[in-house]
């Protein structure tokens, strides 16, 4: 009998630990908690917009980042713990969907939201904030491996060698939402202990680089200055 866990259903996770986790910047000056410590999904992603404001985060002395970017999706209930004083959300353009949560101390990404997400998860780059491992042992490729790989049609070879898909072949595909993750996508929150990302964002200072999508300035000084925004 095949011992193989499906990645249809989020048993892939069995090994991901419940427990609430803490998420710092790399620095450690910012943290949250999450009080369920169990993802709900992790893919590798391609898109040109997460590439694009990872190195501009990078370029200001954020956290390298892999070509690929393995992402992962949580439940949105958190607390605040330290360092609120240090976030403010960042959009690469006033008229996107994505919003994401910047540690000014460090420059770490600590948060995604979208639209598509309900208000029911939020977004974390697994290379760009501190993210516990599940145990002392296995690294997060084991407790939390990725289930698909996606967006391929922004992949671009001068981001260098595109790394080997350690899983099923079947799920990479060029688009952001194929039809086999809809399996994992729970549509509610079991008992919240917390405020939500909408919440915490709306607290916070918001600013747009209002830069045209897929330019990855070469010069650090050729990246555009932050423009203050309303929030959303």
């Amino acid at each position: 009998m095949s011992t193989a866990k499906s990645y249809d259903t989020d048993e892939l996770y069995d090994n991901c630990s419940s427990d609430p986790k803490e998420v710092t910047c790399f620095c450690g000056k910012t943290a949250f908690t999450i009080f369920n410590g169990r993802v709900r999904q992790v893919r590798e992603c391609a898109c040109i917009d997460c590439y694009q404001h990872l190195t501009w985060a990078h370029n200001l002395g954020g956290p390298e980042f892999p070509p690929i970017l393995p992402i992962s999706y949580w439940d949105n209930d958190v607390r605040m713990d330290r360092g609120e004083d240090n976030l403010m959300v960042v959009m690469l353009r006033e008229s996107g969907r994505s919003r994401r949560l910047v540690a000014k101390c460090c420059h770490s990404t600590l948060m995604v939201d979208h639209i598509n997400y309900k208000q029911l998860k939020f977004l974390l780059f697994e290379n760009a904030c501190k993210i516990p491992w599940d145990n002392e042992t296995d690294p997060p490729s084991v407790t939390r491996p990725p289930s698909d790989r996606v967006f391929m049609r922004d992949w671009d070879d001068s981001r260098g060698e595109l790394p080997e898909f350690k899983g099923d072949p079947s799920r990479i595909d060029l688009g952001c939402c194929p039809s086999f993750t809809n399996k994992t996508n729970r549509e509610s929150i079991d008992n919240p202990l917390g405020e939500t990302s909408q919440s915490l964002f709306q607290r916070l200072p918001w600013y747009s680089l209002e830069i045209d999508e897929g330019v990855i300035p070469k010069n650090k000084g050729d990246w555009p200055e932050l423009k203050p925004i309303e929030p959303r």
